[in-house]
């Protein structure tokens, strides 16, 4: 028993099988002559004769070296290029697999780079099951990328199999595939239950643990049933049980006054299928995850405690009593097989069975009942078919006759559906009359025998499900479900899972031939009748209680998509995709969330609607002084949301969170110390009040306490010292932590505001601690202030004492304030992007079944990435640009080809709904997308938000990334964003963006906050900046100066007293004159001579007596005869002169001047000409320099100097373009930035010189030693050929001497004594 102890205190790392130690064993693939036979392998189908299934081996064709004939083209290649073509193994037996491994064919340019498997472990290979991940979808592997590479894939979880399969999904060129399995041998401990027979552990001596790990299979057509329960004495225990077809799993830790400790998790769906399904439970002190059939879901336990502590009997299978045992719903055993229980290193079925005098025996265990050891169950699935379309149905041929017998077993979760349709009339192609059941709305189970006849009534009955374990959605719950109508002349009955329904009625009809399970051909009928077509699977049909074989019924008889001998139902609730704990319901082709206020514009209730900030919504709010809003922090479903008070004065923001707290809360009678209790209720979570305190730049919270009689923070005289002892009231922060300082005081410091200024009363600690009970007995003392230390804050208890009982004098009254915050550090989390090529590089990013991002943007470019993130080896990437400056798209690629989604802006303003709203405009904008499970969403700013879902005839893949994010430009640093850039949130986590520019990890073309360049106005002369973030524009147009930043002075030198510039401003005859109300003038000179126009404007009438000799209408500044300024206005009816000659001051200094003349209703009609120097009348003018002209918002100097020349105006040729002495402002030159080279990742370690140089010396010895070798085995080959040439003689018929004559027959001419024989040599190796 002490060693069953130790093995439980520990949590084990033990997994039901062992291949953990070597988790690549080949199973056989690669082995042809002794591993897996051709035979038991096949495929899908071929392209030829030679691509059969068993060349499908991995290096198989890499193998042709070391063969004499070469066999196949190498590889299994399918005859239909398709995704469902597939290569199937046959291991022979039931194994442990725990990986995969691919190639494709070598030198063809083939491989598969995705698939899916899908693994059977019954005998006869037809029951398959997908490899799926944590979320229940078929989980994509990826595979190769070239045709002769190795790609290995280790399974998260092993599965049990005998039949493998690997289902190309995705290939190159064409589907060629070679593949080898891994796992090991199956140790495989069985115990069978009928019910009635269980295992029993004795642990009376006390077991404690912090960790446990619980592994186990089983298979069962039973709904429900107990699998293991163990309890302790007290409240602690632990259930698991088949509960609804559901896995249930029920943990209690220990019981307190305000915790029950009890918690309970669901997993896994249809559960009663006959089929194996794997569990793994681990709990690590509070955090429990429970997975079946590698589905995960996990839940924090609700609970104080960290160990659980079972001290009685644990049971396996089932129990003998249910009576007052904790934590369980059933009420019956289970019936079905479970094989190797581990738990804690324990396998329960193998140690109950080993013989108590073996040396590893442990005591402790009986089996009680009968206990198999061997399974016999078999798959539940041999007479089921689903019905998978619409318009699927099964068409059974009867005799016709007066009685009408229909029934089925069913499951689905397909509401307002049929379920049996029979006809009765067809009139015209349209049946009026007919009997059928169908699932209503509701989910109730609906009988109708609609007749259209005037004497019998139509019937139409609603049966509901008695189950007592029934939930809302009644018979559409994934559950089996049996139904068995009944009609003959005289009653109708249903029998619906064992209960009879009888009513009374008399139906004289005629059957025909002809039932329909779950549709009709007769659509119209049932078009007019809104049914549906059954999604779901049934078995054992039968009509006049003639059982119908699916196997031989003639396709006409079965239409639609069918899948037979399979039950390919799939519980799109579990695990349950909502957030929030919104309910989710579902049909065959999806789910749906039913999502609180603010989250239901999300398919899961993922994001939010809410701002995040009472500073967010200043942005779009920008003139509201005051609001009630509900925030969300982080913007998902992490953090609760929180409602608040927006305040926006003095510049300022701020937030303030109420309480339930009222003001003047009375204390009364309560005397001992903090024995009032005031739990204060936010109506949100702590956690979110502290995620917004941390944000915020300050917060504060006013606490007021009136007193009489009653002390506050001294320290009572008990005898104690306890916490409790330390004052007679104080105040628990949001940590849980009680706090012994008041409003005005700091932490550690147990006084109250007056107490650290030294103004309470009598020198005491608090006001209310000064009270005299002679003097003050029924005064009323108070003590005031604000918490301001934001690690408390929020203030989530007060405790006092002290106020005696409620028929004395002592009490008090408090009053709680709000909390307060101002400021907000996320949107003070901005940089500013000043380079194209600028980019602040983030970790990888995580996608799961969910992914939001968030961010602010302000610019004025058209066209930019925002960010960018590929992965190198799925090829999935996910992108945000900016598009013509009206448009943001947000692109990804999962596996199934780019999906892209924009929002392009439109004015919501009535009658404008064509107009596009450009987002480059330089104002904050909010861009919010969210990709879940079943749609991906993008909302700019309150637009309506813009939807697509996801492919429908593809399963959810993750987005995998294995690279950086790239934020500010693609990852080659090209397409850049220029602008600001703020409160980038990916799932509810902020992206510290401006962290990283201030503590200079990254600084080339960044900034951090928000600083647009024209925000310290650059531009001189009133001139308007133009933003563009990497540089600005000034806009001098309107102004009288140039240059770059409107800092260089337009003037002209009049070298000649007879200059003159002239600028026609007539307007057309067809159109109307320009008429001035208000005149503005400005006019800079320098000059020696007293004499000269600086501006004249006049109109083109010249009466003849005008004194002036000018036109009627007139406003001339000129230098008069004094050095002085003389501005005359002559408006026809009346004249005025204005001079400077009273200040006795001679400009004609050869200095600057400005001449400004800023005149009001005085109207001039039709000004046509402007002069400048003189005008035409004038002998003598202006000579010298006159710069920065204005008449209103026209610049006449810079209309005399542009180019080309404009044909209005006329200037003297000796005028020239001058500064007049002025010099022009420049602006100081940005420092010169260089990008930096790509940084050196951190785990990258360099060669040191010795190393290198320790390899040299290993390269030159290693090229001598071949070198050497080389020239020893040429030596050999020359050897051995010199000793292996074998001679021989031949006969020839040339003349001696033939090799000394030039021609054989010149030798035969000279030949001595005839043709004597020559003997001959040749040499051959």
């Amino acid at each position: 028993m002490y060693f069953l102890s130790f093995l439980l205190f520990l949590p084990a790392i033990v997994v039901s099988q062992r291949c953990e130690l070597f988790p690549l064993i080949p199973l056989g693939m690669t082995d042809r002559y002794n591993g897996i036979p051709d035979s038991n392998i096949i495929a899908s189908s071929r392209l030829n004769e030679q691509s059969k299934a068993y060349y499908g081996r991995l290096h198989f064709s890499d193998g042709f070296l070391f063969f004499r004939n070469r066999e196949g083209a190498g590889s299994w290649i399918a005859g239909d290029q398709n995704t469902d073509q597939w290569l199937q193994v046959d291991l022979g037996e039931r194994k442990v697999v725990t990986g995969v491994a691919t190639q494709g064919r070598k030198g063809g340019r083939e491989w598969v780079t995705e698939y899916f498997v899908q693994y059977a472990d019954d005998n006869d290979g037809k029951n398959w099951l997908y490899y799926r991940d944590e979320y229940g979808s078929p989980y994509l592997f990826t595979g190769n990328i070239d045709d002769q590479g190795v790609a290995e894939n280790t399974f998260l979880y092993p599965i049990i199999a005998r039949y493998v399969r690997v289902l190309p999904q995705r290939w190159h060129n064409l589907i060629s595939l070679r593949m080898e399995l891994y796992g090991c041998s199956l140790e495989s401990y069985i115990a069978s239950y009928a019910g009635q027979g269980r295992i029993e552990l004795d642990m009376n001596e006390g077991i404690q643990t912090v960790n446990d790990r619980i592994q186990f299979r089983f298979r069962t057509q039973e709904t429900n049933g107990l699998i293991l329960y163990a309890a302790s004495h007290q409240t602690d225990h632990l259930v698991i049980e088949l509960y609804q077809a559901k896995l249930r799993i029920s943990i209690n830790l220990g019981r307190t006054p305000s915790l029950s400790g009890l918690n309970e998790i669901f997993a896994g769906s249809m559960l009663d299928d006959g089929l194996w399904h794997d569990v793994l439970i681990v709990r690590e002190q509070r955090m429990l995850n429970v997975s079946v059939d590698r589905v995960k879901v996990w839940l924090e336990l609700q609970t104080e405690y960290v160990h659980l502590n079972l001290n009685g009997k644990l049971y396996l299978g089932g129990i003998d009593v249910f009576t007052n045992k904790q934590g369980i719903l059933v009420r019956n055993n289970f019936t079905g097989c479970i094989e190797n229980v581990w738990i804690n290193g324990l396998n329960l079925i193998r140690d109950a069975r080993t013989t108590p005098d073996s040396s590893n025996a442990i005591s402790g265990f009986s089996i009680l009942g009968a206990v198999g050891s061997a399974c016999s169950m078999t798959s539940a699935s041999s007479g089921i078919i689903t019905l998978a379309s619409p318009d699927a149905f099964v068409k059974a041929v009867r005799d016709p006759g007066k009685n009408l017998q229909a029934s089925m077993s069913f499951r689905t979760f397909q509401k307002d559906t049929v379920l049996i349709y029979h006809p009765l009339q067809t009139l015209n192609g349209v049946t009026d009359k007919f009997v059928a059941v169908d699932l209503i709305e509701t989910g109730q189970i609906q009988l109708v025998v609609q007749l259209k006849d005037t004497v019998v009534k139509d019937v139409n009955v609603v049966y509901s499900n008695r189950d007592p374990l029934a939930g809302k959605d009644q018979f559409a719950d994934g559950l089996w479900h049996t139904i068995d109508v009944q009609l003959s002349t005289n009653s109708i009955r249903v029998i619906i899972d064992g209960a009879l329904y009888t009513t009374v009625q008399k139906l004289d009809l005629n059957y025909n031939t002809l039932t329909y399970i779950g549709w009709s051909p007769d659509r119209l009928s049932l078009v007019n009748k809104n049914w549906k077509g059954f999604r779901g699977c049934i078995k054992q049909v039968a009509v006049q209680s003639k059982i119908i074989d699916f196997q031989v019924l003639e396709k006409t008889d079965m239409q639609g998509t069918i899948f037979n001998r399979t039950c390919a139902m799939r519980d799109n609730c579990m695990p349950n995709p909502c957030k929030r704990g919104a309910n989710c319901s579902q049909n065959w082709d999806e789910f749906f969330c039913d999502c609180p206020e603010g989250y239901r514009d999300s398919a899961v209730c993922h994001e939010s609607t809410f701002f995040t900030s009472c500073s967010e919504m200043q942005l779009l709010y920008p003139t509201i002084s005051e609001k009630n809003i509900t925030i969300d922090i982080d913007g998902s479903q992490i953090l609760d949301p929180i409602k608040v008070s927006c305040v926006f004065r003095d510049n300022v923001v701020r937030t303030i969170v109420n309480h339930t707290a009222k003001a003047d809360t009375l204390v009364d009678g309560f005397q001992l110390p903090g024995s009032f209790i005031y739990n204060v209720d936010y109506k949100t979570s702590t956690t979110a009040l502290a995620e917004l305190v941390r944000r915020s730049v300050s917060c504060r919270q006013m606490i007021n306490y009136r007193c009489r009689n009653a002390r506050l923070l001294s320290r009572p005289t008990l005898g104690q010292t306890s916490l409790f002892n330390r004052a007679w009231s104080w105040w628990v922060s949001r940590r849980g932590q009680p706090r012994y300082y008041w409003g005005g005081s700091a932490p550690g410091i147990q006084r109250c505001a007056c107490g650290v200024t030294g103004t309470c009363q009598r020198g005491a600690e608090c006001n209310c601690d000064s009270f005299n009970e002679v003097a003050d007995a029924s005064d009323y003392q108070q003590d005031t202030g604000y918490f301001t230390y934001k690690e408390d804050l929020p203030v989530t208890q007060l405790r006092f004492g002290d106020t005696g009982s409620t028929a004395d004098l002592k009490e008090g009254q408090f009053t709680l304030g709000p909390l307060e915050c101002t400021g907000d550090t996320l949107f003070d989390n901005a940089v500013t992007y000043r380079k194209t090529d600028a980019t602040i590089e983030l970790e990888r990013v995580y996608s799961e079944t969910e992914l939001d991002i968030r961010f602010l943007f302000k610019t004025t470019q058209t066209d930019a990435v925002f960010f960018q993130i590929t992965g190198n080896k799925t090829q999935h990437f996910l992108e945000a640009r900016l598009k013509r400056g009206r448009e943001i798209q947000f692109s990804f690629n999962a596996g199934f080809g780019v999906l892209s989604i924009s929002s392009v802006a439109f004015s919501n303003s009535p009658g404008e709904s064509q107009v596009t709203v450009i987002y480059n405009d330089n104002e904050w904008h909010i861009v919010q997308f969210e990709r879940n499970r079943k749609e991906f969403t993008l909302r700019v700013d309150q637009d309506e938000i813009r939807r697509d879902r996801e492919p429908a005839d593809q399963a959810f893949q993750f987005l995998q990334f294995d690279g950086k994010l790239y934020v500010g430009a693609t990852q080659n640093y090209n397409e850049g964003y220029l602008g600001c850039l703020s409160n980038l949130m990916i799932n509810g986590v902020v992206q510290d963006l401006r962290g990283k520019v201030e503590r200079k990890e990254v600084t080339y073309g960044l900034l951090a906050g928000c600083q647009p360049r024209c925000e310290e106005n650059p531009c001189l002369n009133r001139a308007e900046c133009m933003e563009y973030y990497s540089h600005y524009y000034c806009e001098c147009g309107m102004t009288p100066y140039r240059g770059y930043i409107c800092g260089r002075t337009v003037g002209a030198t009049f070298k000649s007293s007879a200059d003159i510039i002239k600028i026609d401003i007539s307007q057309p005859e067809r159109a109307k004159g320009i008429n001035t109300i208000d005149e503005y003038i400005q006019v800079g000179f320098k000059t020696r001579a007293k004499v000269g126009i600086l501006m004249q404007i006049r109109n083109e009438d010249i009466p003849a007596n005008n004194r002036l000799g000018g036109p009627s209408e007139s406003l001339i500044v000129r230098i008069n005869n004094a050095g002085g300024i003389t501005v005359e206005i002559n408006l026809g009816f009346q004249w005025y002169e204005v001079t400077t000659s009273s200040l006795d001051v001679d400009l004609t200094n050869d200095q600057h001047h400005t001449v400004v003349v800023a005149t009001s209703d005085t109207r001039l009609d039709n000004p046509a000409v402007i002069y400048i120097g003189r005008n035409s009348s004038m002998p003598v003018g202006f000579e010298g320099c006159i710069y920065n002209v204005q008449f209103n918002n026209f610049f006449p100097l810079k209309a005399a100097f542009q180019e080309p020349n404009n044909s209005r105006v006329f200037k003297s040729s000796g005028i020239t373009e001058n500064y007049c002495g002025i010099e022009e402002v420049l602006p100081i030159d940005d420092p010169a930035e260089i990008r930096p080279y790509p940084t050196i990742p951190p785990n990258l370690e360099f060669a040191r010189p010795e190393d290198i140089e320790r390899q040299n010396q290993i390269i030159i010895i290693l090229a001598v030693v071949g070198a050497l070798a080389l020239l020893l085995l040429i030596g050999v080959i020359c050897f051995f050929r010199n000793y292996t040439f074998e001679r021989g003689d031949y006969w020839t018929n040339e003349a001696k001497a033939a090799d000394l004559t030039d021609d054989p027959d010149v030798a035969l001419q000279h030949a001595e004594g005839g043709l004597p024989a020559v003997r001959g040599q040749e040499w051959w190796l």
